[in-house]
């Protein structure tokens, strides 16, 4: 089950169709769409920008829980995307390192 508190006024509509993941969940795991091309085409990125591109969400994440601002679903989505993207780039990166370690 994925952790996303689902809460319908932070979820994606499309079409009159609300999408069960809020758009941060929903962006994180588009980025995770990413995954398979890294692989597939050997993309070796730095690992610090795997870290970097994470920063976005989680800054938006905060600052929308401390109140600071308001975030909108746009953002959300975006900086999901972000993360994700990033959490992949970190993904391959940390797993050829430990391959090319054992082998």
């Amino acid at each position: 089950m994925v952790p996303c508190h689902r809460k319908k006024e932070r979820c994606l509509t499309i079409r009159g169709y609300t999408l069960p993941l809020c758009a941060r969940c929903t962006g994180i795991l588009g980025g995770y769409l990413f995954f398979p091309i890294l692989i597939a085409f050997h993309l070796q990125l730095p690992i610090w920008l795997g870290l970097l591109l994470n920063i976005p969400m989680v800054l938006d994440g905060w600052t929308q829980k401390m109140n600071y601002r308001m975030s909108n679903n746009p953002l959300r989505f975006s900086t999901g995307i972000m993360c994700g993207f990033g959490q992949s780039v970190l993904i391959v990166g940390i797993s050829e390192g430990i391959v090319s370690y054992i082998l």
